[in-house]
């Protein structure tokens, strides 16, 4: 039986709030916190099969940035590798200074080899984030990093939700402040523009990863026929009889035929240009994993510990869970929300989830995170080890606990209780306008070959370096499929309609603010307007209190179209990047660009202006 009862004090009713002492770090006293990033193109094993990759200063992933809420921020990059790049600092809404948002074309150019290029931007938010490559699949190359910003003394938060209890308040405050990153990435043996060529030459897509990673450690699994038998999903049942086969290759994935003359059907493909180790092959290594490591005192009766769970994917949608240890989600895409209290989360492309977590009994638990996409079955695993240092021989010892979650992400026993997104509510409480004042709906599709995505009908063309980023010459008249443009105040909503199926969930990320998640369904949106659609079918819609994010993901259309309507605040002028995260879908055309404001455009500093 899992219980989440027990854990601490029953929640209280009234709404309270709680505020730091101090900052965990040391005032800047007026100057920028300054970071410096190296990155080169190196021979690296992370999975234990040497590749070439990105590197951050010598490492993979990238240092932690540590930042105050309200620090100036500069960022120097100095770009040693023989490839063009950008950085994005994912969910950072970078107000006052959109030229520091890293989108190539967009709003700046980019960082050729041997270039440096400074990223000055103001920390007004607190949470959990990450800075990536935006330029081309460069996130399958290694290139991002976790980044936290440290709320304010002032800020409120929600613990007093979780207890009321003085000391067990102190001790989730001191978790907090000491989180630690789990960054979670998916990892392929060739590079991105190998993938890329591969994908061009074949006309399928190539959804196959080759491990997952936890902090850059992990290995790769092959698992008998038999487990994988044992293991299919329905869906994955259904691929397989459409494409005339019984079983997922020997890497756990669909195969090539079923890509290319099922989900690509229709589409010129030539499968022979696909090597067989996309697909079928799969070779086992016995590299190192990750492992945290906690120690409780003998005066420590109440230890918690905080993770900042990041989703750097580049393709996977996964379950993730600790075993053995209920999570309160305290934070989701770097702000706090009314915590829940849950056994597994779903994530995917650029999430992040924050959770406290209670460490009692020393032992060695599993950290799990399992893939739930179709294509593929694979997981990763990281240890957090408990150490008691009241409890000798205690330390080593696997606590043999039944984990939440099986090894393509299913619920192990029917009371598992996974983060439900739908019940977010921010802390506090967000005031939303009931209408909007303009509405877009996009319509979805695969676009002339199976690796082309449209966000609106259209591919976003391909920006090159000497073309003056759209940040630089605005064009307030400029209407077309790819383009949006808002007025300062406007309350948006953009309705994401899937017109072609089947067709995966999509992860889409909006640059420069967050969006709230007002719907989503099935079938056709023939409304103008959210208004209008939720009068026709209201149980469809949270028009109150819905969720914030920074990133959403579509619902899957599987036999015909489906849809999602956010809304968001036009606060934050500039040319901001509208896209799906996942990394071939945005090689392939899925994005947009929006001019948000360009009643109130933003002067560029001749520092950018002038870069070459």
């Amino acid at each position: 039986m899992r219980l989440l009862s027990g854990i601490v004090a029953f929640w209280p009713v009234a709404l309270l709030l709680l505020v730091v002492s101090a900052s965990p770090l040391p005032d800047c006293n007026g100057e920028p916190r300054k970071f410096e990033l190296t990155l080169t193109w190196e021979k690296h094993a992370p999975d234990g099969f040497e590749r070439e990759m990105a590197l951050i200063n010598g490492g993979f992933p990238g240092p932690l940035m540590e930042i105050n809420e309200g620090d100036d921020v500069e960022v120097l990059v100095h770009n040693k590798m023989p490839y063009n790049t950008t950085i994005h600092f994912h969910g950072i809404e970078m107000e006052g200074t959109p030229w520091s948002d890293g989108v190539p074309g967009l709003t700046q150019r980019q960082i050729k080899p041997g270039n440096s290029f400074v990223y000055k931007w103001k920390a007004t938010q607190y949470g959990s984030y990450w800075y990536h490559a935006h330029q081309r699949g460069q996130i399958d190359d290694g290139l991002y990093g976790p980044l936290v910003i440290h709320p304010r003394k002032t800020d409120p938060k929600p613990f007093s939700l979780i207890t009321e209890d003085p000391k067990i308040l102190k001790a989730i405050i001191k978790a907090e402040e000491d989180a630690k990153p789990l960054v979670l990435s998916d990892l392929r043996h060739v590079t991105s523009e190998e993938n890329w060529k591969i994908e061009i030459a074949a006309g399928i897509e190539t959804p196959c990863y080759d491990s997952i990673l936890i902090n850059g450690k992990g290995r790769v699994q092959c698992w008998s026929k038999e487990k994988i038998a044992s293991l299919l999903t329905p869906d994955q049942k259904t691929f397989l009889k459409l494409g005339n086969e019984t079983a997922l290759t020997a890497k756990a994935c669909l195969s090539g035929n079923i890509i290319g003359n099922v989900l690509a059907a229709g589409l010129p493909t030539n499968l022979s240009a696909v090597p067989p180790e996309i697909f079928d092959v799969c070779t086992p290594t016995n590299a190192p994993q990750e492992v945290i490591e906690v120690t409780k005192s003998k005066c420590s009766q109440d230890k918690w510990v905080a993770f900042n769970v990041i989703a750097t994917f580049g393709l996977i949608t996964g379950s993730f869970s600790i075993d053995g240890h209920p999570m309160f989600v305290y934070a989701v895409d770097g702000s706090y929300i009314e915590p829940q209290l849950v056994h597994a989360i779903t994530v995917t492309n650029g999430d992040r989830f924050s959770v406290m977590v209670k460490v009692d009994t020393a032992g060695d638990y599993p950290i799990r995170i399992a893939s739930t996409a179709t294509a593929q079955m694979i997981t990763g695993v990281a240890t957090l080890s408990i150490r008691d240092t009241k409890e000798a021989g205690a330390n080593a010892t696997s606590t043999g606990v039944e984990p939440y979650i099986n090894d393509v992400g299913l619920n192990t026993t029917s009371d598992v209780v996974f983060f439900n997104q739908g019940a977010t509510r921010s802390f506090p409480p967000d005031v939303i306008s009931p209408v909007a004042d303009r509405t877009f709906k996009l319509s979805m599709k695969v676009a002339g070959a199976s690796y082309n995505w449209a966000l609106n009908s259209t591919i976003y063309p391909m920006q090159l370096d000497n073309e003056a980023p759209l940040l630089f010459e605005p064009d307030p008249s400029r209407h077309n499929n790819v383009t949006i443009s808002t007025c300062y105040g406007e309350w948006v909503d953009l309705v994401f309609v899937a017109v072609s199926f089947p067709m995966p969930p999509h992860p889409i990320h909006k640059h420069g603010n967050k969006m709230w998640l007002l719907g989503h369904g099935d079938g056709e949106f023939p409304y103008a307007s959210v208004a209008e659609a939720a009068k026709a079918m209201p149980g469809s819609f949270n028009l109150v209190n819905p969720p914030k994010r920074d990133g959403l993901s579509t619902p899957p259309a599987t036999t015909g179209p489906a849809w999602m309507a956010v809304r968001y605040h036009v606060t934050n002028p500039g040319a901001w990047f509208l896209h799906c995260h996942i990394q071939s879908h945005l090689l392939g055309g899925m994005s947009m660009a929006i001019q948000d404001g360009v009643d109130r455009w933003p002067v560029v500093p001749k520092e950018y202006l002038d870069y070459h």
